[in-house]
């Protein structure tokens, strides 16, 4: 029969028709190859934190070459299915899948995949510690700016927490963090290295605005009762008046300002004027003498000039003294910014942070009867100030048991637990005694020592009788929450020892404590022995094979285990290796390698 064959053209059309119902599989082919490549290329395991000597072995194939791959349905435990990827080797699963189910993290870098069982890095303190030194990591800190801080408040000086509580309150765990983060900066910087400028200095730079003097006649320039140049005048005291001003320097470096003042009226205030680079928005923040629950908020109020929001501070100081203000503009910025309310901002939007060089500061203004001391003190950081004010509030608010109570109600263990407002933390007191022991040691003032002498006291008290302390087969634990039964939080009790320790210590530096203190740093040093020998005996039972407890509740409640968090991990390691640092305890240190080991993936063995 005859052969029909076809024309040059008729193949060309089929070969391109073949072509075009090809190109989807291979766009799915090529897809594929570079998917095994990113899971399958040479990419070395993460060592040991403690022997990089020794690698990790994964277990896996590993091949330069993509072998092909076909799509099928994978079946996990019988509860759920998912698309993965076979090859005649290997099955390959979504990260996505794996991130979760693993409790891992994992990003794509310069072009290759980076797996990371933990997503907190392990962080090691230096392997001596002093007492009068850096307290931990607490320098690269930033308690102000956490979400929970509604604001510093302008009295005290301090944060206050909105943790527990839409109603501000202190905290003093999140109060004496902020003042070991400053202390712990002062140390790293040092005062030479935190530069300054003074405005006001000459009488010219203070302005009124027109209009804004009841009689200008009143503006006068004197030497005040301490030789220290002074102004005194008299404003309409209401806050769309803008009263008497000094123009601040542009240095976006500079964001925090210093000044005193003494009000002869009730309704006095001050003003500072800035503007936020990135949108270009004006921020006019009143600090005024109204005691207000909220510590800063924004009312509704007619716009001075365009793209202008306006906040109010509660600063209600006392009428005839003298009041010294610092004040972090960076942070009230930021602070009083994050409480606008928008429902298209996500919860880590709304809590707005303000870093050097996002704002440019304008003006420090005034109204009412005033006298101010004309130098006005624009820095880029007061850490001092922000240290000692903690200090202060730990010695100005200690109760007659020598503790520091927390004003809300705090519920543990999906409220199956609950502490009372008014309720003492073991964590809360090692830190005022960290606090308060390197106040003294830079201060030399008494008065730090007998308020860190008292703070002992809630330690040898039962949690069942209002103190922090419990028994957990027979081994005293001092509790971050000391609820009955106990919760035993392992990174809040080691805080504690530290501070412990760090108090008894006091006895051999300068400047020499009065002898009347030598017994309390010997009932100090017996509370951390003490607590060192629980850790040492109970510290087992937070070790879960690939990770860490945060707390031993379960034991009592007979509940789920409450596994601590991988920031949380490796706070445990932290402070492990910091208890180390101080005892030379080798077994903490195993453990510790061993914990470090569980974030890059090691495993306990199985039986």
């Amino acid at each position: 029969s005859a052969v029909c064959i076809p024309s040059l053209d008729e193949f060309t059309m089929r070969l391109r028709s073949t072509f075009r119902r090809a190109l989807p599989y291979l766009f799915i082919l090529s897809f594929l190859y570079w998917l095994n490549y990113y899971f399958t290329s040479n990419v070395a395991p993460p060592p040991s934190f403690h022997d990089t000597s020794i690698p990790i072995s994964l277990n896996c194939t590993n091949s330069s070459v993509a072998p092909p791959h076909n799509s099928i349905t994978c079946k996990v435990d019988d509860i759920a299915s998912l698309f993965c990827l076979k090859s005649d080797l290997e099955v390959y699963f979504p990260f996505s899948f794996l991130k979760k189910h693993l409790d891992v993290s994992g990003k794509m870098k310069d072009g290759q995949f980076e797996w990371r069982t933990s997503y907190a890095k392990m962080r090691l303190p230096e392997k001596t510690y002093n007492s009068s030194g850096l307290f931990g990591h607490f320098a690269t800190y930033s308690v102000e700016t956490r979400e929970r801080v509604k604001c510093i408040n302008p009295i005290t000086g301090v944060p206050m927490s909105t943790q527990w509580n839409v109603i501000p309150y202190y905290y003093p765990i999140q109060i004496a963090q902020y003042g070991l983060e400053h202390y712990s900066r002062l140390i790293t910087q040092g005062e030479e290295g935190i530069r300054s400028v003074v405005v006001g200095g000459d009488s010219k730079e203070w302005r009124g605005a027109p209009g804004s003097l009841d009689e200008t006649s009143e503006r006068v320039f004197f030497l005040d009762e301490s030789g220290k140049h002074a102004l005194n005048f008299s404003t309409q005291d209401d806050v769309s008046n803008p009263g008497v001003y000094v123009t601040l320097s542009s240095d976006p470096d500079l964001s925090t300002v210093s000044f005193s003042f003494k009000s002869h009226s009730p309704n006095s205030s001050f003003s500072i004027l800035l503007t936020v680079k990135e949108t270009n928005q004006l921020v006019l923040m009143h600090y005024v003498p109204r005691d207000d629950s909220r510590c800063v908020w924004n009312e509704e109020t007619k716009k001075m000039v365009d793209n202008q929001v306006t906040f109010f501070y509660s600063f209600p100081f006392v009428v005839g003294e003298w009041v010294d203000i610092t004040r972090d503009v960076l942070v009230d910025a930021a602070r009083a910014l994050s409480t606008i309310k928008d429902k298209a901002r996500t919860k880590k939007e709304a809590n707005v942070i303000l870093r050097t060089g996002d704002i440019s500061m304008h003006s420090l203004s005034f109204r009412g009867h005033l006298t101010i001391r004309q130098e006005i003190i624009q820095s880029m950081a007061q850490h001092e100030k922000a240290f000692l004010h903690s200090a202060d509030w730990f010695v100005a608010n200690q109760d007659s048991s020598g503790g520091w109570p927390v004003g809300v109600e705090r519920k543990v263990a999906d409220g199956r637990l609950s502490l009372p407002s008014g309720w003492y933390s073991a964590m809360g007191q090692g830190h005022a005694l960290s606090l308060l022991s390197r106040a003294y040691l830079r201060k030399g003032e008494e008065r730090y020592l007998l308020a860190a002498l008292n703070a002992l006291k809630p330690f040898s008290k039962m949690a069942s009788a209002g103190g922090v302390r419990n028994e957990f087969f027979s081994h005293p634990w001092f509790e971050e929450y000391p609820t009955t039964p106990g919760t035993f939080v392992l990174n809040g009790f080691m805080y504690s020892l530290i501070g412990l320790h760090d108090y008894a210590q006091l006895e051999k530096m300068s400047p020499s404590p009065p002898s009347s203190f030598s017994l309390s740093f010997s009932t100090a040093s017996s509370l951390f022995d003490e607590g060192l020998s629980s850790l040492r005996a109970l510290l087992p039972l937070f070790d879960t094979g690939s990770g860490s407890m945060y707390d031993l509740r379960h034991v009592a409640l007979n509940t789920p285990p409450n596994l601590a968090r991988w920031d949380y991990h490796a706070v445990h390691v932290y402070l492990l290796k910091w208890i180390v640092s101080i005892t030379g305890d080798e077994t903490l240190d195993q453990v510790a390698n061993r914990w470090i080991d569980y974030a890059n993936g090691k495993k306990a063995k199985h039986n």
